[in-house]
């Protein structure tokens, strides 16, 4: 332990001084008239340690030790009473304050092991605890929604899909997804069970932003309405090519999603060498036979097979290339065993070995088929996602992008009858590597569910260099660039206003950020829920300090300075008193 001593204001250490021995000096001046006498002597010194410790009262001087604070508890929302009495009854006078989001803790300055009681503090609040010992007692159990989720955005013509969890549901009650003007469009009865997942549809009718509503209502009414925004938007058609050396159920099933979304799409399967068949669907014409600049300018996503991708000539191989990096072209390779074995400079992944070959998809019964492979961790890849789970990836290369997947068979969905699960993992890989469903700047919520001056943070993706978001009312807003990859920045924004808001950049008025800003009354289980989670990964759930108690610490604590008051009042006491008693 660094035992030093350190004045608080040594800023003022000379001047100080300098004036303490000018008036002992003067003191001594004064009383020169008796240096032959004993007293004097002694008078002097007696001067020197009052003048001295006066001076130490100004400069404050103060040592490092371990601090030693005392336990607090902290009461957040949802916590049980039964346990504030306990710990009440084993700490006498312990202190106790009553956390308020977004403010300060005072409890902090006095105490570094702290009962925190309930859901604990909320994402942006936990920074105040970083250096204390926490017992996390937790609180009641949330009943009620812990889990809503859509997309961003719905393409008009697909089915919107409301995935929610509900907490200790009641049996004769019920989920109901209602639109915006509160008639029912979908709904599902409850079950006397611990968790029940819940799946609601629609089928949006136009585009714009929306507010639906998930209801649970009994046979008197509505118990609660939680707010469901969704942004309808209309996505334009795609110009598809599919290459394939060979025909397989996989590229069938595929085709037939496509063009039955009314996509352009031109099917190429190889017969013999130099041989194809040709299909055009949705008013696709020209056969295309080798790559060139031209061919590929008009089409926004290559769906190609392994060996075909191999097996590409160099003048094809770089026009392709071209096109992804200038045009934007999306490609997509689908995957088979020969993916995995392909040398890492035909292809921008790496692959290593996994023992796992299916995907637990949250469906009932129902897993998703695997290569026994997993995408290595790199700078430039990218996951794709379905409900946390990552099924996908892609490259960005410039402009466009190159992905794959690691599923296999997924039309064995379609033959089990579950096209919806099929739509909604293809819809999520495609939308991610085709370039021109995204644009050329893309965004991504990081906080979930935006709440009125509390911060909301998004991630943004562009491959422009300087660019400026505003909020609606032209306030700008500041973006930290990742120190790694160029193109990601992330911003914070504060919303002023529930409902409906939208940020600009400046660079790209096409891509405005829509976000729906809760009421503080809505999603309240959710948000108690996600906070109760956050804290116990934080804190754990041991109810005791045990190892997390925080490891001693040093602090500049000043030295008391009663001591310098005892010896001031001592000095000055003793001369004015001496000279009534010599006389």
């Amino acid at each position: 332990m660094n035992n030093s001593v350190v004045f608080l204001n040594q800023q003022w250490l000379w001047p100080v001084m300098l004036v303490g021995v000018l008036l002992w000096a003067v003191f001594v001046w004064k009383e020169s008239s008796q240096r032959y006498r004993p007293r004097f002597w002694f008078k002097t010194v007696v001067a020197f340690l009052g003048m001295a410790s006066l001076v130490m009262l100004v400069l404050k001087p103060s040592t490092w030790r371990e601090s030693t604070l005392g336990k607090g508890i902290i009461l957040t929302e949802g916590y049980r009473p039964s346990q504030l009495d306990s710990l009440r009854a084993m700490y006498k006078r312990i202190p106790l304050e009553t956390y308020a989001k977004g403010k300060p803790l005072s409890i902090l300055n006095g105490a570094d092991s702290l009962f925190l009681l309930g859901h604990g503090l909320e994402d942006f609040d936990l920074w105040q605890l970083d250096e204390k010992a926490v017992a996390f007692m937790g609180g009641e159990e949330v009943s009620g929604w812990t889990a809503i989720s859509t997309g961003n955005e719905t393409m008009l013509g697909e089915t919107l899909e409301v995935r929610a969890k509900y907490s200790g549901p009641e049996q004769g009650h019920w989920a109901v997804l209602a639109d915006n003007g509160g008639n029912p469009l979908d709904s599902v009865p409850f079950e006397q069970i611990k968790e029940q997942e819940i799946i609601l549809k629609a089928e949006p009718k136009a585009s714009g932003r929306f507010v639906y509503h998930l209801l649970e209502r009994d046979q008197e009414g509505t118990l609660s309405d939680e707010p469901i925004p969704v942004e309808i938007v209309e996505g334009k058609p795609l110009k598809v090519l599919m290459i394939n050396t060979f025909p397989t159920f996989e590229a069938k099933y595929l085709k037939n999603f496509l063009t039955e979304r009314g996509h352009e799409v031109l099917a190429r399967t190889q017969l013999t060498k130099g041989k194809y068949k040709f299909e055009f669907y949705n008013g696709a014409s020209n056969p295309i036979y080798g790559f060139t600049n031209e061919n590929l300018a008009s089409y926004d996503l290559l769906i190609i097979d392994v060996d075909s991708y191999i097996g590409l000539g160099d003048s094809s191989k770089n026009a392709l290339e071209q096109a992804i990096k200038s045009n934007g072209l999306g490609v997509f390779i689908q995957p088979d065993e020969g993916l995995f074995q392909v040398s890492r400079d035909h292809l921008p992944f790496k692959f290593k070995r996994d023992v796992a070959s299916e995907f637990g998809t949250g469906e009932t019964g129902r897993n998703l088929h695997k290569y026994p492979f997993q995408f290595q961790s790199s700078v430039r890849k990218q996951d794709i996602g379905l409900d946390s789970l990552v099924v996908a990836a892609y490259v960005p290369m410039e402009k466009g992008k190159v992905g794959t997947t690691l599923l296999q068979n997924t039309y064995q969905l379609v033959l089990d009858g579950e096209q919806d699960l099929y739509a909604r993992i293809w819809t999520q890989i495609l939308k991610n590597t085709v370039s021109s469903w995204e644009g050329a700047l893309q965004w991504k919520r990081i906080t979930r569910y935006p709440r009125k001056d509390e911060p909301f943070d998004l991630e943004i993706r562009t491959s422009y260099e300087d660019m400026t978001l505003t909020t609606e009312t032209g306030v700008s807003i500041p973006l930290l660039q990742d120190a790694l990859i160029a193109q990601k920045w992330t911003a914070r924004h504060y919303p002023r206003k529930t409902g409906w808001n939208q940020l600009q950049f400046a660079l790209d008025s096409l891509v405005p950020v829509s976000f729906f800003v809760h009421a503080d009354e809505a999603l309240t289980s959710i948000d108690n829920y996600q906070t109760l989670k956050a804290n116990r990964y934080r804190f754990g759930s041991e109810n005791d300090f045990g190892v997390s108690v925080s490891a001693p610490k040093e602090e500049l604590l000043p030295i008391s300075p009663i001591w310098f008051y005892a010896v001031l009042l001592l000095s000055l006491g003793w001369l004015w008193l001496e000279p009534k008693l010599i006389s």
